[in-house]
């Protein structure tokens, strides 16, 4: 009696091993609501055929509704050093401090992306700069939805640019767009620039292809034909 309850003991082994090393796979009837009531139900949608191959054809009302929600973000890189997400809010806490606190994102190719309340509160630390963390740039940029950090952080950065002794006829928003323009892309003019609070050089933010020769000088054409040699100055 105790041979055949050792046999049997014996045999129930061998079953579990096998079942364990077989190559079939393991599934899982078990999954109950509980297991997704914190995440989102999927279906299955049919893809469309183009070129003999299968594409997902996403909805334009989906992916605006989320571009939306994201506008309100900026990219943030610091040259040199990925702190951590507490140490970055920090920082946040004590330097950004005249907007409502936001949200933060870490990144795994070493980029944040910091949610705030509204576009009126990225603009303000968007445009207040240049930024600095621990004595190391931070390259800011907002988020779009074609954003791509190899293409646009490593390559085309934001900076601040002075154009000394600009005639002060030139220090329209337009003229101040199509001067930018011969360097990058403008974006924002600051304060003393727009109100002409300070006249000794107009100062402005444009989007730079930084693998291209940087530019010190320009030349435009004002309304009367006359050709202007312009100096620009780097941050």
């Amino acid at each position: 009696m105790a041979r055949k309850k050792k046999a049997s003991a014996s045999a129930s082994r061998e079953m579990t091993s096998s079942s364990i090393n077989t190559h079939e796979p393991v599934i899982n009837n078990d999954i109950t609501p509980q297991h997704v009531a914190k995440g989102t139900s999927l279906k299955f949608i049919a893809p469309t055929v183009k070129n003999g191959g299968s594409i997902a054809s996403l909805d334009k009302n989906e992916t605006d509704k989320l571009s939306e929600i994201w506008a309100t973000s900026l990219v943030i890189y610091i040259v040199g050093v990925t702190p951590s997400i507490g140490a970055l809010t920090r920082f946040i806490e004590k330097e950004w401090n005249t907007v409502a606190k936001p949200t933060i994102y870490l990144h795994d190719d070493g980029f944040f992306v910091v949610k705030f309340g509204s576009v009126d509160d990225r603009n303000e630390i968007l445009y207040v700069g240049p930024h600095s963390y621990n004595n190391r740039p931070i390259i800011v940029k907002p988020w779009t939805a074609n954003f791509n950090f190899n293409e646009e952080v490593l390559k085309v950065i934001p900076l601040w640019i002075k154009l000394p002794n600009l005639p002060l006829n030139c220090w329209s928003a337009d003229s101040l767009s199509r001067i930018g323009s011969l360097l990058g892309v403008p974006l924002y003019a600051n304060e003393c620039t727009s109100k002409q609070l300070r006249i000794s050089f107009a100062r402005i933010l444009v989007e730079i292809d930084v693998t291209k020769d940087i530019q010190y000088q320009v030349h435009f054409e004002d309304a009367n034909g006359v050709v202007i040699k312009q100096q620009v100055k780097y941050d």
